[in-house]
Parts: structure tokens; sequence; C-alpha cells
């Protein structure tokens, strides 16, 4: 019952007011971010933040890179701190389900935010996870690498 209590308190927190400018600019910053590494970008959706917590990766991406994953993979953030999630891949989809939650609400994750999940290593399965945010009292488009 707690979990549940907090789940709530820290969705609506979370939730935001963005405007069209302050959306674009964080898509714009995303895509003028190009690693050597494969990746993909992710605009945060409020399914993916609060509604059981389960995010879907782009499935070109996903299909390419992700095939044949089930079980835990790390999401690294550019500082090296890392936290683990299930990443189950069926279908030609994957999606991040277990973990996902307190990786958004350590990191402050909101609607309209922009990820950039970059390939590290793929025997391990890594991703190091690149955050444009919208909204500047979140840390807007914080890029530390």
């Amino acid at each position: 019952m707690e979990m549940r209590n907090r789940f709530y308190e820290s969705a609506s927190a979370r939730k935001r007011i963005v405007t069209a400018e302050e959306r674009e600019r964080a898509i714009n910053a995303a895509k003028a971010f190009e690693p050597t590494n494969p990746f993909c970008r992710v605009v945060l959706r409020p399914s993916y933040l609060y509604r059981g917590c389960i995010m879907y990766l782009p499935s070109c991406f996903a299909e390419q890179h992700l095939s044949g994953v089930s079980g835990f993979i790390k999401l690294q953030l550019p500082d090296g701190r890392q936290w683990p999630v299930r990443c189950l891949y069926r279908g030609g989809r994957a999606k991040f389900s277990q973990g996902w939650y307190e990786f958004t609400l350590e990191n402050n994750l909101g609607e309209g935010d922009v990820c950039v999940f970059e390939l590290l290593r793929s025997r391990e399965f890594v991703l190091k996870v690149t955050v444009f945010r919208v909204m500047e009292s979140a840390g807007l488009m914080y890029r530390s690498q």
C-alpha cells in the first residue's frame, strides 16, 4: 500500500504542462546529438511514466540490437551510475518494465523529456541514457559526458 501511495504522489508531482516551444527545443537538441554507437531516441509520454510504467523502444532499434533479450539489462547515465531494468524482447518489440519506474523517479524524468538510448555493450546489454529535458526547473537539457 505504501508503494502505491508513493507511486501516485510522485506521478502527479512529475506531471507537467509543457509548451510546444519547450517540447520542440528538447527534441531538436536530442536530434542534434549523434552518438557513434547504435542509438534511438524516445520522447517520454505519460504512459511511459505513470500507468504501469512500461516503456517500449522503437522496433527498428529493438529488432537490430535487442533481439533475444529477456532479463535485466543496465541503463547507464553519462556519469557512470547504473540501474538494472528488466527488458523483454518479443515479436519485434522491446519493452522496459521492472526497474524502469525507479530509474525515471531517481532521475526526475517527466513528460516531454527526450531520452537517447545508446548501445554501449551488446554482450551484457548496457544502454547509455542521455536526457534532454523540456523544463528548466528540472535541469533543462542537461548533458553530462
